[in-house]
């Protein structure tokens, strides 16, 4: 061991020269991590790392015998390093990455003095094994988004800027093909977007003070950078929390009406006659985004509205996604036609758009910011934070983009719901009201402590309409079920067009039907027995004519199970459609489960991966349990023609019997009332 050496190590590894990083401090047994952490250092120090590459971060300054790194910033967890791991950053990169200071989020002010005093020293011990120092002249590259380099020192690195890298090569220019971005400028940015977002929104009249005024407490809720979900582990983005304990329905934020993006304020912007009268509100809400967003940037009075909007990539709904991600991750799912459905559908908007009245405004709408790739963004994010609203006075819904409320969160166990209100609900002076004094409202569903997140309802969806609208998806959603297409049936079915008539009476869907996973839908269990009916079943020929077809469909009461053939009949039909779409995924639930059930390898995998996933093992979850119900019912339907049976026999006893010869009926409940009123008259209740 290096007789300079002081690190209490089994083995020194710092034989070949004298080691110079800082004497740790003695420490309580709680420090022993950070202890070994130092000793990992020197270890990298002595080139045993392998071909792995590090980068440390920190300004050394020479005090005599021994180099103290000056304090720095932690990139990989973007907190501040402490004690003796002061200034010591590690961050992993691969062989062929290369690191430019522009990289950094955070680099340590180098003092003049010091500065001075490191250019004339001379290095005082010779370089280890591929340890070289960064050289001083560098090339200098555009800023990243959300940084703010120094125009006097983006082009100078300081000297505490070291690379290793186990080949021995120094770092040559950095590549175009990826950054290194450090997770504190992000969230540096989002708060600077954040409190932009909050000036204008009290420039609007919107509360969000976090001090009380006249009349009017602090504001309830404030707006948090980054969110996450603790059941599935999963970031969420912004969000609202509780600025202070919230109590049962106080009001948590009120939005004006003329800062809302709506199908009114698109025509207006754009003018009386630019936009096709038939075209649809959320594409009249998009053409007025991608304008903000893209044509009028900072200019745009939306601008810090639209700054805080994610991009698309950062919602992931799998609307958006490639035909290659769908294949993959959705192959069997019937989300994955869904996806591609709604794509083309946006797209076509888009196509519209331009071949009806684009083309006839190029200064309102240029080429370069109404893509395909800005349509897309608009609508990931108007699928994933517009709301439905109607006016107590004006019940006429319409689609509105709503800022500041649209940073709530989901959760399905939630009872807060967004509603547009004139007044506080006052309807009574809805004639004498306008724009400016109608406003959306959200209160809150229950007690909320400190630092709670504050969520809304998006509704029952299930997991396969979250992740193609919002792009998420949960495990543990009580809501979840699969939709199961049926209208082949009827298009094969004998006598299809009479079925298809006797389901429009019936007020029934004739495409599809969802499957839960603790029970089937009367309907669907209707529309089955209808489905599979024969002419055997109604006494008819298969010649017979339509109309004598509709009179005997209309005779057969097919709401319950009738005749054991005919259900099981039913049940099978459903069997098989149910088996075929659980055969249809690449793989089994099993498989699926085990995945799920690995923590670790689960959440390495890419987001979009794992929301597939969830929604997969879902589907397949509720397929099994139908298949497992099916049988059940299949094997007690025997009962149903023994009870039939037995029926049978007790009628034609008491037909023998004196009252059943008078022509009494034993089955009737003795009670002639016809409604609630009569019965509770009867009943002398």
């Amino acid at each position: 061991m290096g007789s300079e050496c002081r690190f209490s190590m089994p083995a020194c590894l710092c034989e070949t020269t004298t080691c110079t990083l800082p004497l740790p401090r003695r420490r309580k047994a709680s420090n022993l991590k950070r202890q070994a952490a130092i000793g990992g250092i020197g270890a990298l120090l002595a080139g045993i790392v392998g071909q792995s590459n590090w980068v440390f971060n920190g300004t050394p300054v020479s005090t005599g015998r021994r180099t103290v790194w000056t304090r720095g910033a932690n990139f990989r967890t973007g907190r501040w390093a402490a004690d003796d791991m002061d200034g010591v950053v590690l961050i992993p990169m691969d062989e062929d990455d290369d690191l430019s200071i522009d990289d950094m989020s955070v680099l340590p002010e180098v003092e003049p003095a010091i500065a001075e005093e490191k250019q004339q020293e001379q290095p005082k011990y010779p370089p280890l094994d591929g340890l070289t120092t960064a050289k001083t002249e560098t090339p200098k590259y555009p800023p990243l988004d959300g940084f703010n380099a120094k125009d006097d020192t983006s082009s100078q690195s300081p000297g505490g800027l070291v690379s290793l890298r186990g080949d021995g090569a120094t770092s040559s220019q950095p590549k175009a093909k990826r950054w290194l971005k450090g997770r504190g400028s992000v969230k540096r940015r989002k708060l600077d977007e954040n409190a932009a977002l909050k000036d204008w929104l009290s420039d609007n009249n919107v509360w969000v003070s976090e001090k009380a005024d006249w009349g009017k407490m602090s504001s309830p809720v404030n707006m948090a950078v980054e969110t996450r979900e603790t059941a599935e582990n999963e970031l969420s983005g912004r969000g609202l929390v509780a600025r202070r304990d919230i109590e049962l329905y106080e009001e948590l934020a009120r939005v004006p009406y003329d800062i809302l993006l709506t199908e009114e304020s698109a025509r207006a912007h754009f003018g009386e006659g630019c936009i096709s009268k038939d075209f649809g509100a959320y594409g009249c809400i998009a053409l007025q985004m991608i304008w903000e967003k893209f044509v009028a940037k900072e200019n745009s009075r939306f601008a810090p509205y639209m700054a805080v909007l994610p991009s698309t990539a950062e919602i992931g709904a799998s609307f958006s996604w490639s035909d290659e991600e769908l294949e993959t991750l959705l192959d069997g799912s019937p989300v994955k036609a869904m996806s591609i459905f709604l794509r083309e559908k946006v797209l076509s908007d888009l196509r519209t758009a331009k071949e009806s009245f684009m083309q006839d405004f190029p200064d309102k709408f240029p080429a370069d910011a109404f893509t395909e790739e800005n349509w897309i963004w608009a609508f990931s994010n108007l699928f994933s934070r517009a709301v439905r609203l109607a006016f107590p006075d004006d019940k006429k819904e319409f689609v509105a983009l709503v800022p500041y409320i649209d940073l709530f969160n989901h959760n399905p166990n939630a009872n807060t719901y967004i509603t547009a209100v004139c007044q506080a609900g006052n309807t009574a002076l809805s004639f004498a009201l306008d724009e400016k004094e109608r406003s959306v409202l959200v209160l809150a569903d229950r007690y909320y402590d400190k630092y709670d997140q504050i969520y809304i309802s998006y509704g029952a969806k299930s997991n396969g309409q979250l992740l193609l609208l919002y792009g998420f998806s949960t495990e543990r959603n009580a809501k979840d079920f699969v939709e199961i297409p049926v209208g082949q049936l009827l298009d094969s079915a004998w006598m299809g067009e009479a079925k298809k008539k006797r389901l429009a009476e019936l007020g029934l869907e004739s495409n599809a039907y969802p499957l839960f996973r603790d029970r089937f839908t009367q309907e669907m269990r209707t529309f089955m027995r209808l489905a599979t009916l024969e002419p055997e079943d109604l006494g008819l020929d298969e010649d017979d004519e339509f109309d004598e077809v509709v009179k005997a469909l209309a005779k057969v009461d097919i709401s319950t199970a009738s005749e054991e053939l005919s259900e099981r009949k039913a049940l099978v039909c459903l069997r098989g459609i149910v088996k075929s779409a659980m055969d249809g995924y690449p793989t089994t639930l099993d498989e699926d489960e085990a995945l799920l059930k690995d923590r670790a390898m689960f959440e390495l995998l890419p987001r979009n991966q794992r929301n597939a996933l969830r929604v997969r093992y879902g589907e397949k979850s509720i397929f099994r349990a139908s298949l497992a119900t099916i049988d059940r019912i299949m094997n007690n339907l025997g009962s149903l023609t023994d009870f039939k049976v037995k029926e049978a026999k007790r009628k034609a006893q008491d037909l023998n019997s004196p009252f059943g010869r008078l022509g009494v009926d034993f089955n009737e409940a003795g009670i002639k009332a016809k409604n609630l009123e009569e019965l509770m008259a009867e009943l002398d209740v």
